[in-house]
């Protein structure tokens, strides 16, 4: 699919987990073995303190059709998006929550040396413009209750989260991962517009994962390669541009294409 960056902040392309998936086999077969889908009955559990399905984003309702269960070998962050785990969690009925009409919790941080990690939650208060997702934040459970400590947003949708990993795990942490090369253009607001030209003018184009403004996956069919073209954020504040070829002379090719335009995307 090709559209121009001003097409794209009109209109980004929605993610669907049936083209992740096919997404995810084309890369590396198989790894979308082990999947397990939660139940209907789970997902209704799930949802029902926070108004019923319909409240639910229809990419996460798709997501834990697909894999609510089990990701498997996919890890999406530190922690579970286990359903099970979830809704377990939920039987402390004495426990204070989190206002249950805006934040629905899809991720369980995990307990380690140094404690519980923060949790990952939806603001459903804050819904993208298809309707189809919605704001993500990470923050301790007592601090969003309080409202005494601000959130982090790792990435600003659940559809975000998933491209970045996805285009992380399967294909630039592939072997040999010394392969992947990463670009670093700076704090410019304007660079992630003009990576996104460049790399659509050497013939990239989006995938199934669709786009934001803030994480945009390119592939090129013919070269066999792959481009994440990530936004300033509040964790990492410049724009990155990571890119993997299956094939070492592919991979050269571009790098060397890409550098001797770098100190200009990166607006220097």
């Amino acid at each position: 699919m090709r559209m121009t960056w001003s097409e794209l902040l009109k209109a980004p392309p929605p993610l669907s987990v049936a083209g992740m998936l096919t997404f995810m086999e084309r890369w590396k077969p198989g790894s979308t073995h082990g999947f397990e889908p939660a139940t209907g009955d789970q997902i209704v559990a799930l949802a029902q303190p926070h108004g019923g399905l319909d409240t639910l984003p229809p990419v996460y309702r798709e997501f834990l059709a697909t894999m609510g269960a089990s990701t498997g070998g996919l890890r999406l962050m530190w922690g579970t998006t286990s359903i099970s785990e979830l809704l377990e969690e939920r039987k402390g009925h004495q426990q204070e929550r989190p206002d249950s009409r805006r934040y629905l919790k899809f991720a369980i941080g995990e307990d380690d040396y140094n404690g519980r990690h923060p949790d990952d939650f939806f603001d459903l208060s804050r819904r993208t413009s298809d309707g189809r997702d919605a704001a993500i934040i990470r923050i301790d459970k007592r601090h969003l209750i309080s409202g005494k400590a601000e959130a982090e947003q790792p990435f600003p949708t659940f559809s975000d989260l998933l491209r970045a990993v996805i285009v992380s795990r399967v294909c630039l942490e592939a072997d040999p991962r010394k392969r992947t090369t990463s670009y670093d253009l700076g704090s410019n607001p304007e660079a992630s517009a003009k990576a996104y030209a460049f790399l659509t003018q050497l013939g990239f184009s989006l995938t199934e994962l669709g786009a934001s403004s803030a994480i945009v996956p390119l592939e090129h069919p013919e070269r066999g390669a792959i481009a994440l073209i990530s936004a300033p954020s509040t964790l990492i504040p410049s724009t990155s541009v990571e890119l993997r070829a299956r094939n070492k002379a592919q991979q050269r090719i571009l790098e060397e294409v890409i550098s001797d335009h770098e100190k200009e995307l990166s607006g220097g």
